[in-house]
């Protein structure tokens, strides 16, 4: 296993599998495969992650570095302090009003480029984050300050299940199964309640899509969050539609079109747009005033709001939660 002699001097006791729901079978999934623990919560843990690595600790990690939002807000939600985060700034902007930091870690370079002398210092217990995380030719070095487990933010096959199982196998890195079961039943009586307003409200199939316009130079492009998108599997769970049916990638759900290609969504759309208060709204800045935008029947209905601001459209629980509450304030449920 490629990571596993890196960890031996530091882990080297085997876990008896448990899985996360409590019987003797191995929780497996696409994110990261089995999760174990062995003994009582303060025993070692074992886990394997999105490449296939087996990873043990010795006991539950306490002192953590995230090096992606999306594992670092599950951390977060199961009430432990980060030591060591990457990008700081931006998690605080685009994810902290569904999960906000309770302390102030360090900064530890970019999502894609951690400083690892940054990290070697905090001397963590764990390194978190996504395969995406670590650049090939630094994931010898990092993997010498600690164990390093890369969990996949999303997947298209089934967005939802893979952010649960996800989520179960960090609360196993941290000895934090009670809490995340009951953060999982909180957030299935979030979206059941969320179903209810919707229904209430004569809202039952309504075509809704998340979008996230960008401009470069003249160039608009719109980032178009699909069927097998995070944020649209919870608007199913609501009993909304999608509006957007391509597929997009594999991983996120995710695909790209100019303004005419919005020409393809139903009538009755309701377009939403994901905001950030730290940068200028695109729809004001690069799509208003556009004649073929200004004559899109949604556009002419007023059925154009910005939504999502501060919750990660790639999160756990916490922002999947917030996102489901959001659908339901920017509709009027």
């Amino acid at each position: 296993m490629g990571r596993t002699p890196v960890l031996a001097a530091t882990a080297f006791l085997a876990a008896a599998a448990l899985a996360a729901c409590g019987t003797t079978d191995p929780a497996t999934d696409s994110t990261g495969g089995d999760t174990q623990t062995a003994g009582s919560a303060a025993g070692p843990v074992t886990v394997t992650d999105a490449a296939g690595e087996e990873v043990t600790l010795e006991a539950p990690a306490e002192d953590v570095v995230a090096l992606e939002w999306n594992q670092a807000e599950m951390v977060t939600t199961l009430g432990v302090d980060l030591v060591g985060l990457s990008d700081v700034e931006g998690y605080t902007s685009w994810v902290g009003t569904s999960e906000p930091l309770r302390n102030e870690p360090r900064d530890v370079g970019t999502r894609r480029e951690p400083s690892i002398e940054a990290i070697a210092e905090l001397e963590p217990d764990l390194i978190i984050g996504s395969p995406t995380s670590i650049p090939e030719d630094a994931i010898e070095q990092i993997e010498r300050i600690a164990p390093v487990v890369l969990l996949q933010s999303a997947d298209g096959a089934d967005p939802l299940g893979t952010m649960r199982s996800s989520f179960e196998t960090v609360a196993t890195l941290l000895g934090k199964e009670a809490e995340a079961e009951q953060e999982l039943a909180d957030f299935d009586a979030t979206l059941a309640e969320n179903a209810a307003a919707i229904d209430e409200a004569g809202l039952t199939g309504t075509p809704v899509v998340l979008t996230s316009p960008y401009a470069e130079g003249s160039t608009l492009s719109i980032r178009m969050h699909g069927p097998r998108s995070s944020v649209q599997a919870v608007a199913l769970e609501l009993g909304l539609a999608s509006a957007w049916e391509d597929p997009g990638d594999d991983g996120y759900g995710l695909s790209n079109i100019d303004l005419e290609g919005l020409t393809e969504l139903p009538d009755d759309t309701q377009f939403l747009y994901w905001g950030n208060d730290g940068e200028d709204d695109p729809v004001e800045t690069s799509m208003a005033g556009n004649p073929l935008w200004e004559e899109l029947p949604f556009v002419q209905a007023g059925q154009v709001h910005e939504v999502a601001v501060g919750i990660w459209a790639y999160g756990g629980p916490a922002s999947m939660a917030a996102w489901s509450d959001d659908l339901v304030r920017a509709l009027g449920a």
